[in-house]
């Protein structure tokens, strides 16, 4: 890869920055306002003068229209999708013309249409986390440290307002840009926060990074629908509450302490938790538990007499026997 002087990576990063993304006026496009207001007609008769107005959302989920934007240096008509994750808490316009929507349990990836999709260079993933956003910087930040000289900086987002950015694009040490791009975008929301990663082949960098940046002025963070992730503590608790009513004499058996009963975590990421039961009957039931859904199924495993776990017919949802739920 031929070396590029840092006066270019400071021209190419400001490209991929920048997020006035010179929509037409509202009159003459679709695009919604970044904050919809309701503004009275002073020449229509007042009908209903004690009833209250209220705003309807700008964007219904699904709803598709047409916008434009700056693109190196050319106003592009883009055709926008809006959505809405209601798990992840955001709401954003994607250009389905151009980008893939793939919709995962923990997050959701925007890909160029011309892309390996097994193995994309260009796109665009949102998911949420519930540290803080310092957190979760501090931790992007220790993650792309290894590899490459960052630059961290705050940024205002059209509707999503103040975020942290971390842009990875100098290989760590040289002046020489990195063949893959990152622009991390860590968005403060009221239960941790919405963290996007913008990710470019530098050939492709100007063009996908301008796109990206487009997008991002238009989310926003949302009030997620109650499925946030369990942690494993939550999980464990829950698993065991669901035993203790399954089988209404544990508990006595437990506090007996004449057979080894005990619950513990087998095995945790970031989207499965696995709670290990094992029974006073010498059994070991382990419960699959997605981190996000709470859905969780179980299998079984008898030293000595099964040969390995074997899934049961058992299945629940966990958040159903969360403590005090």
């Amino acid at each position: 890869m031929k070396k590029t002087n840092l006066a270019f990576v400071l021209s190419l990063a400001l490209a991929l920055s920048l997020t006035g993304c010179g929509k037409t006026p509202a009159a003459e496009t679709e695009a919604p306002a970044a904050e919809p207001t309701v503004t009275a007609d002073v020449q229509a008769p007042a009908e209903d003068a004690g009833q209250a107005e209220t705003a309807e959302p700008a964007r219904q989920d699904g709803e598709r229209f047409e916008t434009t934007i700056l693109l190196e240096g050319m106003e592009e008509t883009v055709h926008y999708e809006h959505i809405r994750n209601e798990t992840l808490g955001f709401e954003m316009d994607y250009d389905y013309e151009n980008l893939v929507r793939y919709v995962g349990a923990d997050h959701e990836r925007f890909v160029s249409v011309w892309d390996d999709l097994s193995d994309p260079e260009d796109y665009l993933e949102v998911r949420s986390d519930t540290r803080s956003a310092e957190l979760v910087a501090d931790a992007v930040s220790a993650a792309l440290s290894d590899e490459y000289d960052l630059l961290r900086d705050t940024r205002e987002l059209d509707r999503a307002g103040s975020c942290i950015r971390i842009e990875a694009s100098v290989i760590k040490g040289t002046n020489q840009m990195a063949e893959q791009l990152q622009m991390v975008y860590i968005i403060p929301a009221p239960d941790g926060c919405c963290v996007a990663t913008a990710h470019c082949f530098i050939a492709e960098a100007e063009g996908f990074g301008r796109r990206f940046a487009c997008m991002l002025d238009t989310l926003a963070v949302i009030d997620r629908n109650g499925e946030r992730e369990l942690s494993d503590e939550e999980a464990l608790a829950a698993i065991r509450n669901y035993c203790y009513i399954r089988n209404p004499d544990l508990k006595g058996i437990v506090d007996a302490g004449e057979y080894p009963v005990y619950w513990d975590i087998s095995s945790s990421d970031e989207r499965e938790i696995v709670v290990l039961f094992r029974s006073y009957t010498g059994a070991e039931v382990r419960y699959y538990i997605d981190r996000f859904t709470g859905d969780a199924y179980a299998t079984e495993f008898v030293f000595g007499i099964t040969p390995e776990e074997e899934r049961t017919e058992e299945s629940i949802n966990v958040r159903e026997y969360l403590p005090h739920s």
